[in-house]
């Protein structure tokens, strides 16, 4: 311990602002990271994200989360949102399974930005069945996590932290429902290389890194703790291109590969009154499997709509293919 502080000393001095706030947030995942481990995620829904624009990017969000999705991807990225931020996204990943969500996000002025969010996944028309294997009917089961979070900016700086609760229904008799503490994300997010674009100086380069679901549990099984690092880059010819990439790594004992690659690319042709058209792609790796991404989105006046697919998600979780995702979000 007293070697750890000697380093966070001499290197808050080299370089204070960086520094001084990843050097907390990096002992902290340090000191939680031998009781993260988990042979059984109790939530996996949790890892599909939220809203099609971020999945059309393959998820390579962490360093470019700047709406309600915040609340999912990176905390920290509520101290960059818009005063007002609304987003609702539904995923269809088969004919009997969905997974929905909703979040609110509102700027307080020099005291940050909060946000709520619930996140709910389901599956209907489950075969039950007696000690007696006889068929008695079909129950529906639902999930739910809802979660608060704060985010601050300082400068080209930013901080975040979620909290959530999980909730189990089971429509099925005899089987009790559950609920759970869905752990604490904790986010950085920070901003370089500013250029000027019209009036305002606008910066180019983002990187991020968060923490998620630190300590969370429901009933005897865990949720792993998922640490996510990205950057991503923002091109000015005329119209914007964004190159985002993210190294994701999930505490769990599998064995398959636990640690990811996610790129992706947006296209963002600006055009007249602030009117914008995005075309997205990207890819999802890891030494087990490969998915790839694609979509776009259409920005009127902050309403803007989003829709991105994705190739093998589905297949991975029940043998079907293409997922599709849609998104329709609001800010000003």
């Amino acid at each position: 311990m007293f070697l750890t502080k000697q380093i966070a000393r001499w290197a808050c001095k080299r370089s204070p602002k960086l520094l001084c706030g990843l050097i907390p947030f990096l002992l902290l995942i340090l000191t939680v990271v031998p009781v993260s481990f988990a042979g059984v995620d109790a939530m996996p829904h949790l890892r599909l994200g939220a809203g099609a624009r971020s999945i059309g990017l393959g998820g390579a969000f962490t360093a470019i989360a700047d709406d309600a999705t915040a609340t999912v991807w990176n905390p920290a990225g509520l101290g960059s949102a818009a005063d007002l931020s609304l987003n609702f996204s539904t995923q269809r990943l088969s004919l009997d399974r969905t997974h929905n969500f909703i979040a609110l996000t509102k700027a307080l002025g020099s005291a940050g930005s909060i946000g709520i969010a619930l996140t709910n996944a389901g599956v209907v028309g489950i075969p039950q069945y007696d000690a007696n294997e006889r068929y008695g009917g079909e129950f529906n089961y639902s999930t739910n996590a809802y979660s608060l979070s704060y985010g601050h900016g300082f400068g080209s700086f930013n901080i975040g932290l979620s909290a959530r609760m999980l909730m189990d229904n089971f429509g099925a008799e005899g089987v009790e429902n559950q609920s759970g503490f869905g752990g604490v994300d904790v986010g950085l997010m920070g901003h370089a290389l500013h250029i000027d674009v019209g009036e305002e100086q606008v910066p180019t380069f983002h990187y991020g890194l968060a923490a998620k679901y630190l300590g969370a549990s429901l009933g005897d099984d865990t949720v792993p703790m998922v640490v996510n690092l990205g950057l991503a880059y923002n091109l000015y010819m005329g119209n914007v291109v964004t190159f985002a990439a993210d190294v994701e790594h999930e505490f769990v004992t599998l064995d398959d590969s636990t640690t990811s690659l996610r790129l992706g690319t947006e296209y963002t042709i600006v055009t007249y009154k602030s009117t914008a058209f995005a075309l997205r792609g990207g890819i999802r790796a890891s030494r087990d499997n490969q998915n790839l991404f694609g979509g776009f989105g259409v920005n009127i006046g902050g309403l803007q709509v989003d829709y991105a697919l994705q190739d093998g998600m589905a297949s991975e979780i029940n043998g079907v293919g293409t997922t599709h995702f849609a998104s329709l979000s609001y800010s000003f």
